[in-house]
This record gives structure tokens, sequence and C-alpha cells, in this order.
């Protein structure tokens, strides 16, 4: 394993230790004051990997001895290749995160999702998900085909795979009921303690 794969390894244990305490999930509201403490820094860890290998795309280019033209060609291809695109989309999501499941513009974009997927499970959920994901991809491809696509139902079934896979890798299913209430502007329920 290399340094970065096991550093990478070490947060993602840390990250979940943290979501545990003895032996239970945490509330929610703990799990969102933790991603907003996190969400900053993991953006602008993806950022500075961005600019990273941009620059890096720009040394090779010197590198090689090429014109300047070649060389902001490939710092632009760097720079909006399908790498930039996977990390705007990660950190669009841990943007999302960070807001918290009570911010007006995150019920607004998942709160109908949320209507749907009540009374059900964190695993069923993310199959419904992933089915939904599937059937709009395709409905995508058809109007493409025609030319009157729009992106956006598709943009919020990703942003919400993401999010559900999240949370199951975090091993917080218990909190997944209490963040769809809030989604869906209903009191939480209090546990008895």
């Amino acid at each position: 394993m290399t340094d970065r794969q096991c550093q990478v390894r070490d947060n993602r244990l840390l990250l979940a230790s943290r979501l545990r305490f003895n032996g239970r999930a945490r509330k929610p509201r703990h799990l969102i004051r933790h991603l907003r403490n996190r969400a900053p820094m993991v953006r602008a860890q993806r950022q500075e990997r961005d600019i990273r290998r941009v620059r890096h795309a720009a040394e090779a280019a010197r590198g090689e001895h090429m014109p300047a033209i070649a060389i902001d060609l490939a710092q632009i291809d760097a720079a909006f290749d399908e790498a930039a695109a996977v990390n705007a989309f990660k950190m669009r999501v841990e943007r999302l995160l960070q807001l918290g499941p009570d911010h007006p513009g995150v019920r607004a974009r998942f709160g109908a999702r949320a209507a749907r997927l009540a009374g059900r499970d964190l695993a069923t959920a993310i199959l419904i998900v992933e089915r939904w994901w599937r059937n709009e991809r395709k409905a995508f491809q058809i109007a493409s085909a025609f030319g009157c696509a729009a992106r956006l139902s598709l943009d919020v079934l990703s942003e919400l795979r993401l999010i559900l896979r999240f949370m199951r890798f975090c091993k917080i299913q218990g909190q997944y009921e209490d963040i769809l209430a809030v989604l869906r502007d209903e009191p939480i329920a209090a546990a008895a303690e």
C-alpha cells in the first residue's frame, strides 16, 4: 500500500470511529456538526489536488519543450477532464452535507425524494434510488437524442446516491430516518433515554 492509500484508509477509519459513540450511532445533529467542521478541510484538499494536477500537466508540457499554446491547452485539458468533473461533483455533495438537512435549499432539492423514501430502511432506499437513477439516465439519453434533455433530476439523483452510500459507509443507518424526517419537515422522534 502506498503512503497515500494508507492515509486515505486512516482518514476513513477515523471518520467512521468519530461517527460511532459507545456502540451507538450519534444523533443527526452531531453528524451534521461533524460534517460542517470537516467539509471545508476536505473541499480545500480536493481543490488543492485539482490545482496540483493542472500545474503538473503544465510542467510536463514544458518538459517536452512544447510551444506556449500547447502548454496552455494541456492546462485547460487537465482543468476540465473527467477527474476535475468528479472532484467538482464531490465538492458539491460535500457542500450539501455541510449545509445540513434543515437548510431550505437542501430541503427543496431532496424533500420530494425523501417523502417517497419514507418508511424504508437505508439499504432499501439505496436500491430504490439506484433504480430511479438508472431510469432517469435512460430517459436523459433518449431526450438528449431528440435535443430536449434537462439534467437537473439526474444531478439530484446522483447526489442522493452518493449521500446514501456515504451514510452506509459511515454506518449511520440509525440516523437515516431522523434525517429523512428533517427533510420532510416532520418532528424528530426523541429517543427514550
